[in-house]
């Protein structure tokens, strides 16, 4: 068995250790995180919980309720069959349980996203594996509607794709009309395609608004779509990746472009350089109507954070690439605007060890200049998966905290909440 401790700090090789986890972490993290009594003793008591049971957990999204607390999404193997389940998490303002559930069924079925409806009730966006007995297994997108009081279900699961494509969800959206917008990707063994999907308020497929788009026989990779604010006929904006051939380099370049499923043309803008390769990986609607498109950009082997910022017209204004101190690799990045104008990246960071990626975080000016950069994490691999700013100026994020207690057990979903620098704040 492996002792634990958790650390932040500014720079890789000497993390600072902020508390001992030891036997007391290894218990307390298997228990329900259901008093301030759960929260492991540093200075007080600090807000960090992690969630699951006797499997392994991970986090990938969350979203802060109106009336206080979150609900967290990721997946869990604790109460399946044999694979993922969809896990979703309410908490309160402290991070304390007020229901969990799984979702799903024999196979793997992940949580990618969720988003509050306008009915009141949670509506989470990911990917269903197939009955695999067949022996193939494709994935399909898969959508539930869940009530926020109690975590039942409104209505039966949705899924949305072909028997013999292999499809998953990366984000939802409700648009003005009700309706929900769906950002998802097809994969091919040679190529890949957007799948854009629109449903009812019900779920149900709108066969003439749905369909797969891109550049044809190259890869397309969709990320998240948003709703235009100009009451135009082309009424969605979407962003992902595609692949390039500019002066007879293939590469990858981040992308955005208008959807309109009555329209065969996508007006594209396309934002990277002949010799990278650049993957998006997050986007963010910022208060002057333009974007901030987050993701990694691989430099002679390595991957670094990009920022690209862009007006409402789509048109590039800056851009930045991150490197780190110690040239290593970047997995994911998400991106935010903060309450100041300026900017806050989320994203995993690979440290020396193979064993020790680390959650970070990267705070920005509003023209990208870097104010400081924080890790986060166990002895173990830890992912940063999404993050965002509450109306006190202090974030919460989720992320994926790994160790090992056995086998079965290699990591535990989890929420921290920090302070404007960075730093864990104390639970009051």
């Amino acid at each position: 068995m492996r002792f634990l401790y958790f650390y932040t700090s500014k720079v890789f090789f000497k993390p600072a250790l902020i508390f001992i986890g030891g036997m007391l972490f290894l218990l307390l993290s298997l228990i329900s995180c259901d008093s301030t009594d759960s929260v492991i003793p540093y200075q007080g008591q600090t807000f960090i919980k992690l969630f699951g049971g006797s499997g392994s957990e991970e986090g990938k999204d969350l979203l802060a309720l109106p009336e206080g607390g979150f609900v967290l999404v990721g997946s869990s193997t604790s109460d399946s069959n044999g694979g993922k389940d969809v896990y979703v998490v309410r908490t309160d303002d402290l991070g304390n349980v007020i229901w969990e559930n799984n979702y799903g069924g024999a196979d793997d079925d992940v949580g990618n996203s969720v988003i509050l409806g306008r009915n009141g009730s949670i509506y989470v966006c990911g990917e269903k594996t197939q009955d695999s007995s067949s022996g193939i297994g494709f994935r399909d997108v898969y959508v539930l509607n869940i009530d926020i009081n109690n975590g039942s279900l409104i209505s039966e699961p949705r899924t949305y794709g072909e028997n013999i494509r292999d499809e998953y969800g990366t984000d939802i959206i409700e648009l003005s009309s009700g309706n929900f917008f769906i950002t998802s990707t097809w994969l091919d063994p040679d190529s890949s395609q957007y799948y854009l999907v629109e449903v009812t308020p019900n779920l149900d497929t709108i066969p003439a608004k749905s369909r797969y788009v891109g550049t044809k026989n190259v890869n397309n990779y969709g990320i998240t779509s948003f709703e235009s604010e100009s009451n135009s006929e082309d009424p969605l904006i979407c962003f992902g990746t595609v692949q390039r051939t500019v002066n007879e380099q293939v590469s990858y370049w981040f992308r955005s472009f208008i959807y309109n499923s009555e329209k065969n043309q996508l007006p594209s803008e396309f934002y990277g350089t002949e010799n990278n390769d650049e993957f998006c990986t997050g986007v963010y609607r910022t208060t002057d109507g333009g974007f901030v498109i987050s993701g990694y950009r691989n430099n002679i082997g390595t991957n670094n954070e990009l920022i690209v910022k862009i007006n409402p017209n789509r048109q590039e204004v800056w851009r930045r690439n991150y490197s780190n101190e110690f040239n290593r690799n970047i997995k994911e990045c998400e991106i935010i605007q903060t309450l100041d104008g300026g900017y806050l990246v989320i994203s995993t960071i690979e440290l020396d060890d193979p064993k020790n990626d680390e959650i970070s975080l990267l705070r920005l000016n509003s023209e990208g200049d870097e104010f400081w950069r924080k890790t986060y994490g166990s002895n173990d691999d830890d992912v940063g998966s999404s993050v965002i700013q509450l109306d006190d100026g202090s974030f919460i994020m989720i992320g994926t905290i790994g160790f090992e207690i056995n086998t079965e057990s290699r990591s535990k979903m989890c929420l921290m909440k920090l302070n404007t620098e960075g730093d864990l704040i104390p639970i009051n």
